[in-house]
């Protein structure tokens, strides 16, 4: 929805808010905007650990969920791999939910298929390589989840890890930098 200059061209309430409606209709346009997969569950329920992710608009980066045995501390017991092809460059993250502020996090850490891995201390930021960045979960409506992906349970439809752009770029070497100014992601396939 656009509306001409001429009809928007003093500062009114009604012209805000048309600009506000605008703006609205954009960026749920890009929001809601899923792309069509083949092999994208349609109503058996994937667990998180056979599902596999797609970049929004960058199908290059891939994301799925690892079962890993993580510890009393970290009690969901998988661990997000996001995957940049560009680069080829591995990034591991263990989910943990916030506490009583309701938010979910992903804290970095090293590769947990390395042999001798172990779970970080979650009180040592040192062993968190890019620290920590947020996680929100969807399902196919893009209703909020309120819980943490947990292995055996349901893959949510879509996730969003608003600062993980920041984490890739200025967060690691400069040598090893990964531009990304996408971070949404959506169920692509099921598969064991």
């Amino acid at each position: 929805v656009v509306f001409p200059a001429e009809v928007c061209s003093q500062p009114t309430g009604r012209c805000l808010m048309r600009r506000m409606i605008s703006f609205a209709a954009l960026f749920m346009g890009t929001f809601i905007a899923a792309p069509s997969v083949e092999g994208a569950p349609t109503g058996d329920v994937c667990k998180i650990e056979n599902a596999r992710y797609q970049q929004r608009f960058a199908p290059d980066i891939t994301a799925r969920f690892q079962d890993v045995e993580s510890g009393r501390d970290w009690p969901t017991k998988v661990a997000l791999l996001i995957h940049i092809g560009k680069t080829n460059r591995n990034y591991w993250w263990l989910p943990y939910p916030g506490g009583s502020n309701g938010e979910q996090y992903l804290a970095s850490t090293t590769d947990v298929m390395a042999p001798g891995w172990v779970a970080p201390s979650p009180d040592d930021g040192r062993q968190r390589p890019l620290g920590d960045v947020s996680y929100l979960g969807m399902n196919s409506k893009y209703d909020v989840l309120n819980d943490m992906p947990y292995k055996g349970r349901a893959a949510p439809a879509h996730f969003f890890i608003h600062d993980l752009g920041e984490a890739l770029w200025y967060r690691t070497p400069s040598d090893k930098r990964d531009g990304n100014t996408r971070q949404f992601f959506d169920l692509v396939s099921c598969s064991p």
